[in-house]
């Protein structure tokens, strides 16, 4: 019963990874009005291999192969996606995607299935369906790593270290959210480091070290450990032990680099604003609140 449980665990994971990163690759064609994009789905194929690799294998994985194949269908569809309102952005085209228009391809589902299919008439515009595209993406993440495999994970361990999840998605869409201002948006330098940056701070869901190192969330203290040292494994036995391993991966794959485009934004390009003043300061003073 527990495998066939965790068996419908990791296809329902698979199923939703799925979906969102089609919904993306339809937004583009949508976008660029031309279906060769579709190719960008090829990632969501190889999700039904992955799907059948991993469960016939039967042992701890330090790399999880189903985020990064879901990662490589969604994020290159925002990269164009964002690539393209910033397009828009500087022609002055004020463009409205109609939903209703789109639903009308979808009703062509009729004839094939024969199902009377009733969409409600609204109007979600371009903005809005990139933005719930990129704040969907790391609800899938969270709800990926609750539904995948725990390994030797207890609940508890788990639901703390889902927290600490969450608290990475917000910081990493509070960046993202840079694009909100004109001045970034104006500079293609910035628009290309911002997302490249975003794209690298995603890789960290893709390591399941994350999931059996003792990790602590910013400003706790050594004692705070998450999970017991004891049962940790594989990168404790290297030079050192998971902590540091959790902390190095936190701050080479997200603090780092947040950090380091925050202060360029502010002491080269002059873009201060209240939150990258704040985001700043508070990296800096957790990390050093860590360091001593």
């Amino acid at each position: 019963m527990v495998k066939l449980i965790a068996t419908i665990k990791a296809v329902i994971t698979r199923v939703i990874f799925a979906a969102h990163g089609a919904i993306a690759i339809w937004q583009v064609t949508q976008y660029k009005k031309n279906p060769i994009y579709w190719s960008l789905s090829a990632p969501i194929g190889l999700l039904v291999l992955e799907g059948f690799f991993t469960l016939a294998i039967k042992k701890n994985q330090e790399f999880c192969p189903s985020v990064f194949l879901y990662l490589s269908s969604v994020v290159p569809a925002i990269w164009l996606l964002e690539l393209d309102k910033v397009e828009r952005r500087h022609k002055i085209v004020e463009e409205t995607f109609n939903f209703a228009a789109a639903a009308a391809d979808l009703k062509e589902l009729d004839k094939l299935l024969g199902v009377n299919i009733k969409l409600p008439d609204i109007q979600v515009d371009a903005e809005t369906w990139v933005t719930l595209i990129e704040q969907f993406l790391m609800l899938v993440l969270i709800i990926g790593r609750w539904l995948l495999p725990k390994g030797d994970l207890t609940r508890d361990q788990l639901s703390q270290l889902l927290l600490v999840y969450i608290g990475t998605a917000a910081d990493i869409i509070e960046f993202f959210d840079s694009f909100k201002d004109k001045k970034i948006a104006d500079e293609p330098i910035l628009v290309f480091l911002t997302l490249s940056i975003w794209s690298w701070s995603l890789m960290q869901f893709t390591i399941v070290l994350t999931a059996t190192r003792s990790r602590k969330p910013r400003g706790a203290t050594s004692g705070d450990a998450m999970i017991d040292e004891e049962s940790n494994t594989c990168c404790s036995d290297c030079c050192c032990s998971i902590d540091i391993w959790g902390i190095a991966l936190n701050i080479i794959l997200q603090d780092a680099p947040f950090l380091t485009f925050r202060l360029l934004i502010i002491i080269h390009y002059q873009i201060i604003s209240y939150m990258n003043v704040f985001f700043t300061l508070m990296v800096v003073t957790s990390h050093l609140k860590m360091s001593f």
